[in-house]
């Protein structure tokens, strides 16, 4: 009988100590998805080495590095052919070369400067390359004013390279 007692209080204390399966564990779906025309592309965890790369590329923007800059953008890409940039206003810049002759200018201008808040890569299913979701605090000098905005890219990066982004941006709001 003690033993029989005592193999069962094992197994209790054996199953006790067994690791719960989260429900997140438990889905039946991918962490993430992108729609786009009708259908649904899983996404989930993509090369932390995008970050790395991301990190990089906005580190040569603060030091106003357009050489380095120029070297991480892909001349072109299988998902969106010749680099692009689709700016918070709305504008694109349509290739390298703009992209060079663009960031002089503005460096000069509004003397930007970013301090990353986060980031995140991904891979969606039946893309060929990756995305960083990144967001960070700039700070620019807007018709002689200092301004703080808040901006999130999505960075597609192929075989290591900058492709193309899109910036979306909040103007920092003050209370007065």
């Amino acid at each position: 009988m003690k033993k029989i007692t005592l193999l069962i209080f094992s197994l209790i204390l054996i199953n006790s100590c067994a690791e719960k399966v989260s429900s997140e564990n438990k889905a039946k779906r991918a962490p993430g998805y992108l729609k786009k025309d009708g259908k649904i592309y899983d996404v989930n965890d993509s090369n932390p080495e995008n970050l790395d790369l991301w990190d990089n590329y906005i580190e040569a923007h603060n030091k106003r590095d357009i050489e380095a800059i120029n070297q991480m953008n892909a001349d072109s890409t299988k998902q969106f052919g010749v680099f692009k940039i689709y700016g918070p206003d709305g504008s694109v810049v349509p290739d390298k070369n703009a992209h060079k002759a663009l960031l002089s200018s503005w460096f000069e201008q509004e003397n930007p400067k970013w301090n990353p808040i986060f980031s995140y890569t991904m891979k969606v299913d039946s893309q060929p390359g990756s995305w960083v979701i990144s967001g960070h605090k700039i700070d620019l000098l807007v018709n002689g004013e200092n301004k703080t905005f808040y901006d999130i890219a999505d960075v597609y990066i192929e075989d290591g390279k900058i492709g193309a982004f899109w910036v979306y941006r909040r103007e920092t709001i003050t209370d007065k």
